[in-house]
């Protein structure tokens, strides 16, 4: 019987402190996900006293719900970034982008962080032709930038990284590796908490008022006061703590099953490279073996509005078996959702309104890109006056539109489903040539 929570949480502890929130404390996060707890320990490290507030229990959010595939980069491409902010903060972006996965690479063995850390690479697939021409092209553009470990994978080789011939070939990232993500929340949870950060779980802020020395942080139980503030919430913000970021900050839903036991003999057949493995296409998936070698885990867009994971299941097990059809009766063992947080500009972003900081906006990069940016959010508190990432240069956008409650996003979903039959068009197209050509 499928159930109906990550996968990752199975069997792994939770963590609970029952002692009332302080008074007064030098930083406040609220948000205790990547982001929270990396700012926190950047934060305690340089001598701050710090809170870390989080509305439901520790590793609740996106943070421990994701696919755990740890990368570098974000959702623009070089070309575009150029169109809007010039070519050296496209080159910055990129930079980073790559800064962002050696970052949270180095946090992981330097502190020995237990998160089944595997050095896997990342398959980036084709769904057209088109789509590798372009990857080839986007490839060289970075690769001239800052040099980095990626390759092409033309079509006749795609059979040495996984069993389908549903792909036009891809781009494979050599650095990019897979983790077990409510592990490495874990991991960095006891980081903090050995520096001296106070984290308390179901504690929802209900305010954040400006004082005259500093800030008023209103929780369901007493009051804090705080010389400082860090907005480490993403997709999970609410309009009643920060309408400010709640405007610029979608909340998109993603969607995720993970097989019963297959074996690892059925599992390498299936994926013999072991990547984490991510679609060109519009309703794009993204897919990897679990840490044990036993099932593979698959997310996709089931809705770009709020489902039950009961509703996302049939969706997310068509797509399953699209790519493998030999997993047709295959039983999904969990099967859950969670909300990332989208950016209008599809970067995330380093800044401070009124006063009160926030990292946010992965728009699905969060992985490597969270801990990283918490980091940088923190040295930003700490030295305000200095410039410690190029995120503070992708300011977040408002839309009009957008008052903090995503009401839209059936029709968008709808719009979607009209971009993925065209992308089906262009894809059986494709093949209708492809098979003239051969014959």
């Amino acid at each position: 019987m499928t159930q109906f929570t990550p996968y990752w949480w199975q069997g792994q502890p939770q963590y609970r402190n029952t002692e009332a929130p302080p008074a007064k404390a030098d930083c406040v996060v609220v948000g205790a996900g990547f982001t929270g707890l990396s700012a926190a320990l950047t934060l305690a490290q340089a001598g701050r006293q710090v809170v870390v507030l989080d509305s439901e229990a520790i590793g609740f959010g996106a943070s421990t719900r994701n696919g755990g595939m740890l990368g570098s980069g974000h959702k623009v491409s070089v070309a575009d970034a150029q169109k809007h902010y010039g070519p050296d903060i496209a080159a910055q972006l990129h930079c980073e982008a790559n800064a962002s996965l050696a970052f949270t690479k180095s946090l992981i063995l330097d502190h020995n962080i237990d998160c089944s850390l595997q050095a896997c690479g990342r398959l980036r697939t084709a769904w057209t032709p088109q789509d590798f021409t372009a990857m080839a092209s986007a490839n060289t553009g970075l690769q001239n930038i800052e040099a980095f470990a990626a390759r092409m994978v033309p079509p006749d080789e795609m059979a040495q990284h996984i069993d389908t011939e549903l792909y036009f070939g891809g781009l494979l990232y050599e650095s990019h590796a897979s983790v077990q993500p409510r592990k490495l929340h874990d991991g960095l949870l006891q980081l903090a908490l050995q520096a001296g950060v106070q984290v308390f779980g179901a504690q929802p802020v209900r305010a954040v008022k400006a004082k005259s020395d500093g800030f008023c942080i209103s929780t369901k139980g007493d009051n804090i006061h705080s010389q400082q503030v860090l907005m480490a919430t993403n997709g999970y913000t609410q309009s009643s703590v920060s309408m400010f970021l709640a405007k610029r900050v979608m909340p998109v839903p993603s969607f995720i099953i993970v097989t019963q036991e297959l074996g690892k003999e059925v599992v390498k057949a299936l994926l013999p490279g072991g990547h984490c493995m991510v679609e060109t296409r519009q309703r794009f998936c993204y897919y990897r073996p679990t840490p044990c070698g036993k099932r593979i885990m698959l997310g996709s867009r089931a809705a770009l509005h709020a489902i039950t994971p009961q509703q996302a299941l049939p969706t997310l097990t068509t797509k399953l078996t699209e790519i493998f059809p030999s997993l047709k009766n295959t039983e999904i063992s969990h099967c859950w959702t969670g909300f990332t947080g989208f950016s209008f500009s599809k970067l995330p972003n380093i800044g401070c309104h009124n006063g009160i900081y926030h990292a946010m906006g992965y728009c699905g990069n969060g992985v490597a890109m969270a801990p990283y940016l918490g980091h940088k959010a923190a040295l930003k508190m700490l030295h305000p006056d200095q410039q410690h990432s190029v995120f503070e240069q992708t300011p977040l956008q408002s839309r009009i539109y957008h008052q903090g409650n995503p009401w839209y996003m059936p029709a968008v979903s709808t719009w979607y489903r009209t971009r993925d039959w065209w992308d089906n068009k262009q894809r059986a197209k494709a093949l209708s040539t492809l098979r003239q050509k051969n014959e």
